[in-house]
């Protein structure tokens, strides 16, 4: 293709670690076929996780990547969904929310992905921090009430002592000294307590394999999650999990129990907040378990009684794999934004050529409107 044949694509994303890292791979991904700007600018814009302030910008085509971590999105987010020309979400789970919840758009589902250096990563800098050998828990938290981080952490505590040869290890991206504060405060009102770390920093993806490559055992007892790629990668590295049994998580599409302990669920109200509510309806659901069940686990799975099936695949979930369903979702709307320039600039030679001798193609084609 001719570098001025180009289209010209713009991605964008809300912070985030798991985010701004799929952003920067569909870059590499689609820049031999297309110019990847750093402004806000090009024809077609595909934002990671919604904001209302791209209904602003002016592109021929948008796409938005939306993950759904409560069970129904507001009827104003949801309006605001619907001026996008397509939204691609990481599971069929998510996109059933999606259209329950009023998503009126063509809706396609391409999932997230482990990366093949994490399976050629080695394990030492998870060595290097610890000098002792012991069972090591290991859970990835951005802090927030959804993730149930705390109570992980008070259930392990309740559940092991320091004569147990276990730890915890929680890695943090990089929370609020207010969130530490109070994760410290309830390891410090134990006694005879087992090891917990907490790790407050973004990692370079090198060192954030070796960490996984080196744990135990995984532990996510979110109340909800739209996928969650730590778990992907724990039972691609073939790693013990704890999880819940969810009704409502995405990750249910490649968890089950053969790779994973599974908790009983029940469901709970999504705290009503603005955190919350800027996004999902005052009706959205989450999910919780009992803790007894979760003390046990954790105690079955350092026992070893419990057996995980170590021998699945998942190679849909490749890096590779996954970026091919981009590329093959790519070509289809690549040919719809041309035919859209295409348009506009015919209807702009006909008004300059009839009447409107003083109107001109404009500089910026997305100024121009096409019904």
């Amino acid at each position: 293709m001719e570098k001025d044949d180009k289209l010209k694509l713009y991605i964008w994303a809300r912070q985030g670690e798991s985010l701004l890292k799929i952003n920067e791979d569909l870059k590499e991904n689609f820049k031999e076929n297309y110019h990847i700007l750093n402004y806000i600018e090009g024809d077609i814009l595909f934002m990671h996780y919604i904001d209302p302030i791209a209904l602003n910008w002016r592109f021929k085509k948008k796409v938005l990547i939306q993950p759904v971590d409560g069970t129904i999105i507001n009827s104003g987010m949801t309006k605001n969904m619907n001026q996008f020309n397509y939204v691609i979400t990481p599971s069929n789970i998510n996109k059933q929310q999606l259209i329950d919840s009023g998503v009126k758009v063509p809706i396609t589902v391409i999932p997230n992905y482990y990366d093949s250096d994490l399976l050629e990563s080695d394990n030492g800098f998870f060595e290097q921090l610890f000098d002792e050998k012991k069972y090591t828990f290991y859970t990835e938290s951005t802090g927030v009430e959804r993730k149930n981080i705390k109570n992980l952490l008070k259930h392990f505590l309740d559940t092991f002592t320091e004569k147990d040869n276990v730890r915890l290890f929680i890695k943090l991206n990089q929370v609020k000294e207010k969130i530490i504060s109070e994760l410290r405060n309830i390891v410090d009102s134990y006694q005879n307590k087992p090891e917990v770390i907490l790790l407050n920093k973004r990692l370079p993806e090198k060192y954030l394999n070796s960490l996984e490559r080196g744990i135990d055992c995984y532990i996510c007892i979110s109340h909800m999650e739209g996928f969650c790629i730590p778990l992907l990668n724990a039972v691609v590295l073939k790693k013990d999990v704890i999880t819940l049994d969810s009704k409502i998580s995405g990750y249910m599409e490649f968890i089950n129990k053969d790779n994973a302990l599974l908790l009983p669920t029940e469901e709970i109200q999504m705290p009503i907040n603005e955190k919350s509510t800027w996004l999902y309806s005052t009706e959205a659901k989450w999910e919780d378990i009992n803790y007894q069940d979760f003390r046990k686990a954790l105690k079955s799975v350092y026992n070893g009684e419990y057996k995980f099936n170590k021998s699945l695949t998942y190679d849909k979930y490749r890096k590779e794999n996954v970026m091919k369903e981009y590329d093959n979702f790519m070509t289809p709307l690549s040919g719809e934004t041309r035919e859209k320039i295409f348009k506009i600039k015919k209807l702009a030679e006909k008004r300059n050529k009839h009447h409107f001798s003083k109107f001109r193609i404009p500089k910026d084609l997305n100024d121009f409107d096409l019904d």
